[in-house]
C-alpha cells in the first residue's frame, strides 16, 4: 500500500515536541532526522552528564521519551505510526524509527495526552498537601505498563525510611565528587536565556537543607556567590508528603532504558492531563550500589529506572528546548 508522504511542516511539528521530553539535567542530548515517511531518534552522548551516567542509561531514558512525543504529536495529526527501537544492529546512537504506514484519527485518550505535551514540565518546588487518588494512580499505571514498563508506588509503611536512607547516602557520596559538582555547575544556567540546562527560576528558591521533604533532593544551588529570594524563618519548613514512585524494566539493556523512557513519557502526560506534576530523584539510580539496594529495598521484580516525587504543583514551566533546526541531523 502506498502511503501519501507527511508534510515538512507536520514532521517538524513531530521534532519540535519530541524536544519537548525531559533530559537528565535538561541537557537533551537527542538528535533528530525527517524524511517524508517518518523521523528517526539519534542519542547524541556529547550533550549527555557523562558523570552520573557513564552508562548512557539516562540518555537513553532521554531518547524514549522524545521517541514517545514525536509518536504522539504524529497521532495528534491523524498518522497511524510504527515504532522501532534500536533499528539499526549495533548502533546503540540509532535510538528508534518512527514509520508513518497510514491515516487514522487519535482516539480521545491520545488526544488527551497530545494536548498534555506542551504544559507538562518538572516541578522542584513543593506540592500541596493533598493525596493523589488511587485511581488516578491506577491509570499512571497503566500508563507505564502500556509501554512494557512497571509502577511501583511507595506506598507501603517501610517504604519510606528505606528508600530515604538510599537516596541521601547516594546523594552524599555524589557531592562528595568534585567531579560530580563540576558537572552540575556545567547545567545550571543562572540566567532565563539558554536553551538547555536547569535555570535558576526552575528551582525553588528555598535551599534543599531548609526543605521539608522526607527525601534528599538534588541541590542545583551550585554557586553561593548568586543569592536567591529565600528568607530564613524561625518556623519549621511545611512538610513535603508527595506520591513517590519507581518505575522499571523486566531487563536492563539499551532496549529496556528506551522503553523506559517512552513509559516515563507517557506517564508524565497522563500525570500531567489529571493536573499532576512530578520531579526526578534520581541520584539513587546514578550510584550502582544504591540502586541495586533500591531494587532490594523494595522487592523489585526488575530493574529500577526512575524515581519519581509526584503531586498538585504550584510552579509553571520554566526551562527551554533548543530550536528545531539545531536538533535537525
Amino acid at each position: 500500500m502506498t502511503v501519501d508522504p507527511v508534510p515538512e511542516n507536520e514532521l517538524r511539528a513531530a521534532v519540535e515536541a519530541a524536544t519537548l521530553a525531559p533530559s537528565l539535567h535538561n541537557s537533551q542530548p537527542w538528535l533528530f532526522a525527517i524524511d517524508p515517511h517518518g523521523v528517526d531518534v539519534y542519542a547524541e552522548p556529547s550533550r549527555n552528564p557523562d558523570v552520573v551516567d557513564p552508562t548512557g542509561r539516562e540518555m537513553h531514558i532521554g531518547c524514549g521519551a522524545a521517541t514517545l512525543f514525536a509518536r504522539l504529536a504524529l497521532r495528534g495529526l491523524g498518522w497511524e505510526v510504527q515504532t522501532q527501537l534500536l533499528p539499526e544492529s549495533g548502533n546503540e546512537r540509532h535510538a528508534a524509527r518512527i514509520t508513518v504506514t497510514g491515516r487514522r484519527d487519535p482516539t480521545d485518550e491520545e488526544r488527551l495526552l497530545v494536548d498534555a505535551l506542551p504544559i507538562r514540565y518538572t516541578d522542584r518546588g513543593r506540592y500541596e498537601d493533598r493525596p493523589v487518588s488511587p485511581a488516578i494512580i491506577d491509570e499512571l499505571r497503566s500508563a507505564t505498563e502500556a509501554e512494557g514498563a512497571w509502577l511501583r508506588p511507595l506506598d507501603h509503611p517501610d517504604d519510606l525510611p528505606v528508600v530515604a536512607t538510599i537516596l541521601s547516602h547516594a546523594d552524599e557520596m555524589e557531592r562528595a565528587d568534585p567531579a560530580y559538582i563540576s558537572e552540575l555547575e556545567q547545567w545550571s544556567r543562572f540566567d532565563d536565556r539558554s536553551p538547555d540546562g536547569v535555570p535558576r527560576s526552575a528551582v525553588d528558591p528555598t535551599p534543599v537543607t531548609a526543605r521539608g521533604s522526607s527525601y534528599r533532593l538534588r541541590d542545583f544551588d551550585v554557586d553561593s556567590s548568586v543569592t536567591g529570594s529565600y528568607v530564613p524563618s524561625d518556623e519549621p519548613p511545611p512538610a513535603e508528603r508527595p506520591l513517590v514512585v519507581v518505575l522499571g524494566t523486566p531487563q536492563d539493556d539499551p532496549r529496556s532504558w528506551l522503553e523506559a523512557g517512552m513509559a516515563l513519557g507517557h506517564l508524565l502526560l497522563q500525570a500531567t492531563a489529571r493536573g499532576l506534576s512530578a520531579a526526578p530523584m534520581t541520584q539513587a539510580l546514578e550510584v550502582p550500589s544504591a540502586r541495586l539496594q533500591l531494587g532490594r529495598g523494595i522487592g523489585a521484580i526488575g530493574h529500577p529506572q526512575m524515581l519519581l516525587r509526584m503531586g498538585y504543583g504550584t510552579g509553571h514551566p520554566t526551562t527551554h528546548r533548543r530550536p528545531v533546526d539545531e536538533v535537525l541531523r
